[in-house]
């Protein structure tokens, strides 16, 4: 898995970038939950897109990840952001997260899957509660095991008799780098309780791209992307829509 995202890293901003909107929408809570003087623990923070915008906010964040390759990039675009005071970033996996000393965060983040990767959640949950000040704030954007959009894609394509068995796989691979990396996929709250509910409160869960489309559909008239984005926006949170879209949300307190 570590060479699939090292061999990424070059690329990985403008790979993302079609998602860019997806970003903002977690950029908006984010502000309202963090703000100056707190202090935020990032994981499988990648290239430090996050941890950026944190810091021009001015939040002190403590970046990690299993790359040394996105480290790398986050350490080089930080050094021109001219933030060090606000960000450090180290080469650390998940499993090693025991290895924090203290309770001190206001808050921990992990975004766009990079926690779909862990195979069992529990020790991350363990760890996370651990080091999260009372009352601390864990947001955490995964991977929905169905999405509305990739039944749709396997219709148009005429794969009838795939789409019977989406959303019935556990994990799945990915390709990442040009290689081939597992993910572990589940609904909001099947995580949630699976994980979580011992160690904390729920306080949202929601869905991201559930009726807006991929980038990779292009085909779609940008008006009608808009469209089915203020369609979107209301449905979020509720059932059944929170398990369609191809991402989804916890924002979690710690009990």
């Amino acid at each position: 898995m570590v060479e699939a995202y090292d061999r990424a890293a070059a690329d990985y901003d403008s790979q993302v970038q079609g998602d860019a909107w997806m970003r903002s929408a977690l950029w908006e809570r984010y502000a309202r939950l963090f703000g100056p003087g707190h202090s935020i623990l990032d994981v499988g923070s990648g290239t430090g897109i996050d941890a950026l915008f944190l810091a021009r906010n001015g939040v002190r964040v403590l970046g990690v990840d299993v790359s040394p390759s996105m480290i790398s990039e986050a350490r080089a675009k930080l050094m021109n952001a001219r933030l060090e005071d606000l960000v450090e970033f180290r080469v650390m996996d998940v499993a090693q997260l025991g290895g924090l000393r203290g309770s001190g965060f206001d808050g921990i983040i992990s975004a766009f899957a990079s926690l779909s990767t862990v195979a069992d959640l529990d020790g991350f949950a363990i760890d996370a509660a651990r080091l999260l000040k009372p009352q601390g704030t864990l947001l955490i954007h995964l991977l929905n095991r169905w999405s509305i959009w990739e039944w749709l894609g396997l219709v148009r394509k005429g794969r009838f008799l795939a789409t019977r068995h989406l959303g019935l796989h556990l994990d799945r691979n990915f390709v990442i780098g040009g290689r081939s990396v597992r993910h572990y996929l589940y609904h909001a709250h099947e995580a949630y309780g699976r994980f979580f509910a011992e160690r904390f409160r729920l306080r949202r869960a929601y869905g991201l791209g559930i009726l807006r489309p991929p980038h990779t559909f292009r085909w779609i008239p940008p008006a009608v992307v808009t469209a089915l984005d203020r369609l979107e926006r209301p449905l979020r949170a509720r059932r059944p829509f929170v398990d369609w879209g191809r991402f989804f949300v916890l924002e979690l307190e710690k009990r």
